[in-house]
């Protein structure tokens, strides 16, 4: 008999930490966007040179996918949700610290790789956690909160990025988004045990 049982509550808490985490995830792939127009100027890039920026992300996303369902398959969901978490969180974080274009282009390939593993370390959790009955609700939790990332980024980048005058000014909302994503980690360590 366990001395700390979870409360039948416990199950979708986690399903709704899930969604969290993908609203965090939309949220650090669209701050990119929402900010283009002051990075391109700030760094002179050509929308050439943009685009590279925006598909290094994809294929780097493409690539994860296929190397974190594997890993989602054969290793404890517990650690390595976590170190994909961390790891895309601290892509992000950097991409506000970036001095120029190569710089960017770097942080948007970790982010993507990174981010990638998000889908089957989530989709994963909800099979384990919850039942065959359950586990269409739980994974509608989670895949909701990509629209929640949707709506969440355009208003933070608003209150976040200040007068597009000042320069630099971009550089918050990659900050806060991607200290979002390490916080994230806390309520999964004490929620989610091996």
């Amino acid at each position: 008999m366990s001395l700390n049982p979870r409360p039948p509550s416990w199950k979708w808490i986690v399903c709704g930490l899930l969604l969290l985490a993908s609203a965090i995830n939309y949220m650090d792939r669209q701050t990119l966007a929402g900010a283009s127009v002051r990075i391109t100027r700030e760094f002179g890039l050509s929308q050439t040179q943009y685009g590279q920026v925006e598909a290094v992300f994809g294929y780097a996303f493409a690539a994860g996918s296929v190397v974190f369902g594997w890993a989602a398959d054969r290793f404890g969901i517990r650690g390595l949700y976590a170190v994909v978490l961390v790891l895309w969180s601290i892509a992000g974080f950097a991409t506000g610290m970036v001095s120029n274009a190569n710089e960017l282009f770097l942080c948007r390939a970790f982010l993507g790789f990174f981010e990638a593993g998000h889908w089957p370390c989530a989709i994963r959790t909800t099979r384990l956690l919850l039942d065959e009955r359950q586990r269409s609700m739980g994974n509608g939790l989670l895949q909701s909160g990509a629209s929640l990332g949707a709506i969440l980024t355009p208003l933070i980048l608003r209150v976040l990025m200040g007068d597009p005058s000042i320069a630099g000014g971009w550089r918050t909302p990659f900050l806060v988004v991607g200290a979002a994503g390490l916080l994230w980690i806390i309520p999964w360590f004490l929620l989610v045990r091996a």
